[in-house]
């Protein structure tokens, strides 16, 4: 077996020099994430949920034809610097919910082309809203080989406990033992989702949904494989014959832009107990539901309920974000340390110091080992690292 760091969730800018994602940057195309940024955050695969939009597609075949892509036996798409590809869609389902299918092949990617073509404006934009309910993408990524993953589930705008349901069972019935995993989001954790008692089935994903380069590896995922393709990752979601996700590393949700409840009229990101719907300063409902707020509000339990096997989810925060750590400051550890993710999980902290000074190092040191003080986020307004202490 072989351990690989994954990042499943990231948006293209561009392809041929077209939008994909319109709120992503159009320096980020396929060729950036593959042959540039994965190498850089560290990451040993990448899934990229827009390739069944025109353009994108049209780029992979270029890139296939060219050997810069090969499609393996198994499902995935490997470039020449050994970076594997999975590809795949998010699609906004009738429910305004989010969605994610990856999928093996070029052959899967060009039926869902063609499936969403009749039942999408514009096949041209990622993320668009489809004639298609979420019970047919589950039934279709099925007939495809695909895997199913309802996208930052807690999301109080486009998530599928977020807003449009408190039980997945009432809503989708048996076709909820069709699929195995949800993506956490960035504003929640393994031990907030696990307050839920149906969450005990599935496998969580900690992605980073990047719309930009520097965003990419944000969260990851640590998978435990026999072999580097799409088959192998499908059993690790599915937790069947060793294969798994063996840790989940994860911004600290208080870091998310949807954490707490936010006040749309004087601005203010509640510091009351959860769940909290009414503005505790002004008295007004016109509030953006937060995350954790939500999960209070259906939660099953107080405390989270584990299943056995859970992987543990690591606390990270992004370089950029802890203080004293600049563009430069970046460079600098990019210069003599391999990836990001090398300098987040496995530098020596005595070598990081004497390159960028102890003051970072300890800050780099204590993200690892727990809990940072964070001013929390909420409606639309990430959180914020305060100290360099940990929150004990």
């Amino acid at each position: 077996m072989q351990q690989i760091f994954a990042d499943l969730h990231i948006h293209l800018g561009s392809a041929e020099g077209k939008p994909v994602k319109v709120t992503a940057s159009r320096q980020l195309d396929l060729k950036t994430v593959l042959y540039r940024d994965a190498k850089i955050k560290g990451l040993d695969a990448v899934g990229v949920i827009d390739a069944v939009c025109t353009n994108v597609l049209k780029e992979m075949e270029d890139m296939l034809e060219k050997k810069e892509l090969i499609e393996l036996p198994e499902g995935g798409f490997l470039a020449r610097n050994g970076v594997l590809l999975i590809a795949g869609a998010e699609i906004e389902s009738r429910e305004g919910v989010h969605n994610i299918i990856y999928l093996p092949g070029m052959e899967q990617l060009k039926t869902l082309h063609k499936f969403l073509k009749t039942r999408v404006k514009n096949m041209t934009l990622s993320t668009q809203k489809a004639r298609v309910s979420i019970e047919e993408l589950i039934n279709l990524s099925k007939l495809l080989e695909g895997v199913f993953c309802p996208a930052h589930v807690f999301t109080p705008f486009k998530g599928i406990y977020g807003f449009w349901t408190n039980n997945l069972r009432t809503r989708l019935g048996a076709n909820t033992d069709q699929f195995y995993t949800l993506e956490l989001g960035l504003s929640a954790d393994t031990y907030m989702a696990d307050m839920l008692k149906e969450t005990r089935s599935f496998t969580f994903l900690s992605n980073s949904d990047a719309h930009s380069s520097a965003n990419i590896g944000r969260e990851y995922n640590l998978l435990r494989l026999r072999a580097k393709n799409f088959t192998e990752i499908k059993m690790a979601i599915e937790n069947r014959e060793g294969r798994k996700v063996a840790a989940n590393y994860g911004m600290d949700p208080l870091l998310g832009k949807y954490h707490r409840s936010y006040c749309n009229d004087c601005q203010l990101i509640t510091p009351m107990m959860p769940p909290v719907r009414t503005c505790s300063q002004c008295g007004h409902k016109n509030m953006v539901m937060g995350v954790m707020d939500r999960i209070a509000e259906i939660r099953d339990y107080e405390e989270p309920h584990h299943p056995v096997g859970r992987p543990p989810y690591h606390y990270r925060v992004p370089l950029k974000s802890l203080p004293g750590i600049g563009p430069k400051t970046i460079e600098k550890l990019l210069s003599y340390f391999e990836s990001e993710i090398e300098v987040m999980e496995r530098a020596d902290t005595e070598k990081i110091a004497k390159l960028i000074g102890t003051a970072a190092a300890v800050q780099i040191e204590q993200m690892r080992s727990g809990r940072m003080t964070i001013k929390p986020g909420g409606g639309g307004y990430y959180g914020k690292v305060t100290a360099g202490n940990l929150d004990n």
